[in-house]
């Protein structure tokens, strides 16, 4: 039964935390009076946000007393199931609960792990996303990566060691945005990111370019809103990078010559051109005007432009194979594709080459570095496309040509968590390619053990819409097994997946679920089993994730007692873990998740609780002397990140500017798939991005005429999932851009639709209904389905619109980025009045 909520009367005070209302963990103070809170505000001496807090922030209070929480384990008592069929939960033990799961998953694990699905998605406890690993299974049953960053932090992480990147708040003076939040309405750290731009904006008067198919709320505040049409990114930024390089003829050569692989030479087949004796890659020296190899110490000039003749071969240098590939992407060519005018392309690249002020240096605490104040951010609506890893590139590639990365006022590395970029040497003098750093590459294997695949994404990031689609058609690549139970962890698969009645027909297979979370959702109603976790307000982690700016971990730690018959789900797991007999390996998998060295390790055979991994995961992290006990009397270990932790941190190495590791990475997948008599399109392994025709996106039948969307930036929202908040739902109910599906004016009244009309979505793949909302601020071809009007959860404060978004899109290879697994978040719709 529930445990009766109490209090323990402790005065009134202020404890220090950290906020878990995103995955970030701002520093956090909560106002605490006889066991009760009363408020909750950003910490002033948490560098992180500056005692900044966002709406969501402050709202957490709301969270922690919702009377709906998941108040003890429940069992289900009514075998039917279905979206809006009561479950008739019946409270049951701990020990029962435990017993029931731990039972059902041995079986499963004694018989074939791979009949478990596995979704979790606790941002603040990323060491536990690889619990499906320790069981025996490698199932990514969600696409929270896909919605965000999968062609994102790949990428990030074969350029330069980074997991994120964002522009340097402290130093740039003109700022690109491109369908990403940052500094205004969401993504990396909002509450001291906003501090930050708006600090940059009033004192130096930085210059903000908003690009986005609608009015995005960084776009409403920008200096310029540049329109696009979805999915074209990549053409605007390659027509400036034409006039960059054709009209303009302005270049950071110095930094290409000097840190990137820009002057290697490069034969017809894409490769490098490597010295018979040594295999190294060689370059041009204009002045002894001879190849040498790139490390040559006698090199006086590096060449980038030319052509030349080693040994019968023809060989230039990748700066000028990039040059001569993009000669036709003219802006005359290009905005015909994205919407965007020649003439404002020629003018916004002028700027940005301007602004960047090539050859310019700052002096920072006694060291010299290059000065470039000019850089181009982004985030998932640039690169969440077919393609994805062609938008990143592209961006990078402009970046680069200014010499602005990761260096003062530029576009810098951000790194996961405390190891900020991981920079170590790799082959011909280049950074090691750091793809994998939420989990470390899955061996090719045919027929693939994973659901989603991920063993044919060598590049790439789990693309779990795929998972769906191949329970249903098995025999498309050899699975011979069948899921038949899942694990959900603050998830929701049924709402995130794309490609709606796909997930809801393999719901209806599932024997069984189990779900561990603090409020039912979407997903949950279909549980067997719920387990209660605590919530943030009650629980300890430390957090760091993604911190541009700063480093260092804070605590969040219960700043009161558990509400209810609840248990912290790390521990949960650790209980399911002993009792399926997979303790031993759970273990493993924290010692490598946490950072745990060798002396602090978790030993075989041992439960261990969550405080023991937290107390074990500091010491190993700051030392002996600060492990928990610290943590808990000094609340954070945040400071400023060091010059030499973000500006030119590569020790020696140089960045990728061509890609050649590319075209290695898609002749090795080439290989392995011929070898087992399959094929695999490997088109999109590009060394130079460049726009192609082949978008599935673009060539949707012409009777689907516009573009559909669907946004999430905003301050006040987590995704969808805090929209059952009082509050928020209060909050948002009250802003018109999330009160039904947003249509261009004109738009609008081609179709005879006025504000309030209900109408019809429909795309190739899936049909909802909605409220017209008729604005000016979206691009006429292009129709907005924000994320606060898509759920239809039981819960009593959301109001179930339900205009969900996935239901529109397909979730099939035929639209995902084979290079990075993205999904393509777009669609093409037709919409008539109801």
């Amino acid at each position: 039964m529930a445990k009766v909520a109490t209090h323990t009367k402790s005065g009134d005070k202020w404890v220090r935390s950290a906020c878990k209302m995103c995955l970030h963990g701002c520093g956090i103070k909560v106002r605490v009076k006889d066991g009760v809170i009363l408020k909750i505000e950003g910490d002033p001496d948490n560098a992180n946000n500056m005692g900044k807090l966002c709406p969501k922030g402050q709202s957490g209070i709301m969270r922690h007393y919702d009377p709906n929480r998941i108040k003890t384990p429940v069992r289900r008592t009514n075998p039917q199931k279905g979206p809006g069929v009561d479950p008739k939960w019946e409270p049951i033990s701990w020990n029962e609960a435990l017993d029931i799961v731990g039972k059902r998953l041995k079986k499963i694990r004694s018989e074939d792990p791979r009949k478990l699905l596995v979704a979790i998605n606790d941002f603040q406890r990323i060491h536990l996303w690889g619990w499906g690993a320790a069981f025996g299974t490698g199932h990514y049953f969600n696409t929270v990566g896909q919605f965000c960053g999968a062609a994102y932090h790949p990428f990030c992480g074969f350029f330069d060691g980074s997991f994120a990147c964002a522009n340097d708040y402290k130093y740039c003076n003109y700022w690109i945005q491109i369908g990403g939040g940052d500094g205004f309405g969401a993504h990396l750290h909002l509450s001291g990111s906003i501090k930050r731009m708006a600090d940059a904006r009033v004192n130096r008067g930085l210059k903000l370019i908003g690009v986005d198919p609608r009015m995005a709320s960084y776009c409403a505040k920008a200096d310029e809103w540049v329109p696009i049409i979805p999915g074209t990114d990549r053409a605007f930024i390659l027509g400036m990078v034409y006039v960059i390089l054709y009209e303009l003829d302005r270049y950071d050569a110095e930094f290409i010559k000097k840190y990137t692989n820009g002057p290697y030479l490069i034969k017809p087949d894409g490769r490098y051109f490597r010295d018979k004796e040594t295999q190294k890659p060689m370059v041009w020296d204009s002045v002894d005007n001879r190849a040498k190899v790139y490390d040559d110490p006698t090199i006086k000039d590096f060449t980038l432009e030319g052509y030349f003749k080693i040994d019968g071969i023809k060989v230039r240098p990748g700066f000028q194979v990039i040059k001569d590939t993009l000669k036709d992407h003219t802006p005359e060519r290009m905005s015909k594709i994205c919407d965007v005018s020649p003439g404002t392309m020629r003018r916004i690249a002028r700027e940005f080459v301007e602004e960047a002020r090539i050859g310019s240096t700052i002096m920072i605490e006694g060291k010299e570095y290059p000065y470039r104040p000019a850089a181009i951010n982004f985030y998932r609506g640039a690169i969440g496309h077919y393609d994805g890893t062609l938008d990143h590139a592209a961006i990078k590639l402009m970046n680069s040509l200014v010499g602005n990365i990761d260096v003062p006022g530029g576009h810098l590395g951000v790194g996961l968590d405390h190891r900020l970029l991981i920079v170590e040497p790799g082959e011909d003098g280049m950074l090691k390619p750091q793809p994998h750093i939420l989990h470390p590459g899955v061996p090719f294997a045919y027929p693939p053990q994973t659901l989603q695949m991920i063993e044919y994404f060598p590049m790439g990031l789990d693309p779990g819409h795929l998972v769906c689609h191949n329970i249903l058609h098995p025999e498309e690549w050899g699975f011979d097994f069948k899921p038949e139970a899942a694990l959900i962890f603050h998830s929701n698969p049924l709402k995130n997946i794309n490609g709606y009645p796909k997930v809801l027909e393999v719901f209806k297979q599932l024997e069984f679920i189990v779900a561990i979370d603090i409020l039912a959702n979407e997903s949950t109603e279909w549980a067997d089993i719920i387990l209660p976790d605590h919530d943030y307000l009650e629980s300890t982690m430390l957090t760091l994730c993604e911190p541009p700016e700063v480093t260092g971990h804070t605590l969040r730690k219960p700043v009161v007692e558990p509400l209810y018959d609840s248990r912290d789900g790390h521990d949960i797991l650790t209980d399911i873990s002993e009792r399926c007999g997979c303790l031993n390996e759970l273990n493993g998998l924290l010692n490598f998740t946490m950072f745990i060295k060798p002396e602090y390790a978790l030993k075989p055979g041992r439960k261990y609780s969550h405080l023991e991994c937290i107390d074990r995961m500091a010491k190993s992290i700051y030392g002996e002397h600060m492990g928990l006990k610290w943590f808990q009397e000094n609340n954070n270990a945040v400071r400023p990140q060091k010059p030499e932790e973000c500006y030119l941190p590569w020790k020696g190495n140089r960045i990728s500017f061509y890609h050649e590791y590319f075209l290695q990475v898609a002749e090795e997948l080439q290989e392995q798939f011929r070898a087992v008599g399959r094929e695999w399109d490997t088109s999109s392994y590009l060394a130079v991005p460049v726009w192609r025709e082949e978008h599935p996106l673009h060539k949707i039948p012409g009777e689907y005429d516009l573009y559909a969307i669907n946004f999430k930036a905003e301050a006040m929202l987590n995704h969808c999932e805090n929209t059952t908040i009082p509050w928020i739902k209060e909050l948002v109910s009250n802003i018109p851009i999330h009160k039904g599906v947003l249509i261009n004016t004109k738009t609008a009244q081609a179709k005879g639709i006025k504000t309030g009309d209900r109408i019809s979505i429909e795309s190739p793949f899936g049909k909802v209904e909605g409220l017209a909302r008729v604005i000016e601020e979206i691009h006429p071809r292009v129709i907005g389905i924000s994320n606060a009007i898509t759920r239809w959860t039981i819960h009593p404060v959301e109001r179930k619109m339900n205009v969900n978004f996935n239901h529109l899109l397909p979730g099939n290879l035929e639209f995902t980025d084979l290079a990075s697994g993205h999904q393509e978040t777009a669609t093409k719709v037709r919409i008539s009045k109801i």
